[in-house]
């Protein structure tokens, strides 16, 4: 019995735009690479855990560094190729560890969706294999980086329910790119376990750290 699919087509990582080895058991069963494992590296993945409440809290990055211009050249030029690179080699433990949870995108406001052509979330999740809910969206315009702490604390005044959107029971895993103050998040799980989730943990792609000077 035949299970190994044929890749033809030459890899070439989507940051550095380098031709990838092929020398893992991924690329043998018909997987692609879409990063080289330098790029990988020099991410630097941390695998960072912490608790919102009792809701556990994983992030694979700190934010900084090539995470941080990568993010902006994928969220804030609109770069949608760059999508499977943040979650790539991640990916078969997280398939593996919430394979029974729903993804919940944390939301984006559309106007911003719109003007970037797709929900930032949403695309890194693309290649998780994990059902998606959209029971939150965002009613207003709010760029985190452009808002002060104080200002942050009030996001979660602007984060709504989406009506016919059932998560009662259901195992949520809710995702976020970017942890900064928590706000937005807390305000998610608010509203999700408000509405009856039966367990909720969170991942985020990155993490920031505040450091003293």
């Amino acid at each position: 019995m035949q299970f190994l699919k044929s890749n033809t087509a030459t890899p070439f990582c989507k940051i550095c735009f380098q031709r990838i080895k092929m020398n893992s058991l991924r690329y043998f069963l018909g997987d692609n690479p879409p990063i080289c494992r330098k790029c990988f590296e020099q991410f630097e993945p941390q695998w960072i855990r912490w608790k919102v409440g009792n809701v556990r809290c994983l992030a694979l990055y700190e934010y900084g560094g090539d995470i941080k211009s990568t993010l902006y050249k994928f969220k804030g030029c609109g770069d949608y190729e760059l999508y499977p690179v943040f979650f790539y080699f991640a990916a078969p433990y997280i398939k593996a560890r919430y394979h029974d949870f729903y993804i919940v995108p944390t939301p984006s406001s559309q106007s911003h969706n719109d003007a970037r052509g797709f929900n930032q979330v949403v695309a890194m999740c693309r290649d998780l294999g994990l059902k998606m809910l959209n029971p939150l969206s965002k009613f207003a315009e709010s760029k985190q980086s452009d808002l002060s702490a104080k200002e942050r604390q009030k996001v979660g005044k602007i984060i709504g329910w989406i009506p016919k959107v059932n998560v009662r029971d259901k195992k949520i895993l809710l995702v976020d790119d970017v942890y900064t103050t928590g706000s937005t998040i807390k305000a998610c799980i608010s509203l999700l376990q408000k509405h009856g989730a039966r367990k909720i943990e969170v991942l985020v792609m990155s993490k920031t750290f505040f450091r003293r000077a």
